[in-house]
């Protein structure tokens, strides 16, 4: 449908709107985590450095070359770099959020 920019597109949808929605309603509590935040995207590509090769090699999947831009690192396209670090700062952003709702302590 979206030839090369198919995986860009569907994984901003994906990713974007609902960490988006979670950073317009917890900004504040969010901005003073973001150290935290941007560690865990950090550490996000680091494991995809090391997780994907594996994952290649034994044919775990692969990257179908009409649905990506053709920016390769190593030996996967950028967009699966921008999926690890954007689901990474999704998930840590809503546990985040979790943990502060159900901790008493409020985090």
């Amino acid at each position: 449908m979206f030839d090369e920019y198919s995986y860009l597109i569907y994984l901003l949808i994906f990713t974007l709107i609902p960490t988006g929605i979670v950073w317009i309603r917890y900004h504040k509590f969010l901005w003073l985590n973001r150290k935290i935040i941007i560690s865990m995207g950090i550490f996000g590509i680091l494991y995809q450095l090391i997780a994907d090769p594996f994952a290649e090699h034994w044919q775990a999947w692969f990257f179908s070359k009409d649905k990506v831009l053709g920016l390769w690192i190593f030996n996967f396209p950028i967009e699966n770099t921008l999926f690890i670090m954007l689901v990474s700062l999704a998930i840590s952003s809503a546990a985040l959020v979790l943990l502060r709702h159900f901790s008493k302590t409020r985090v």
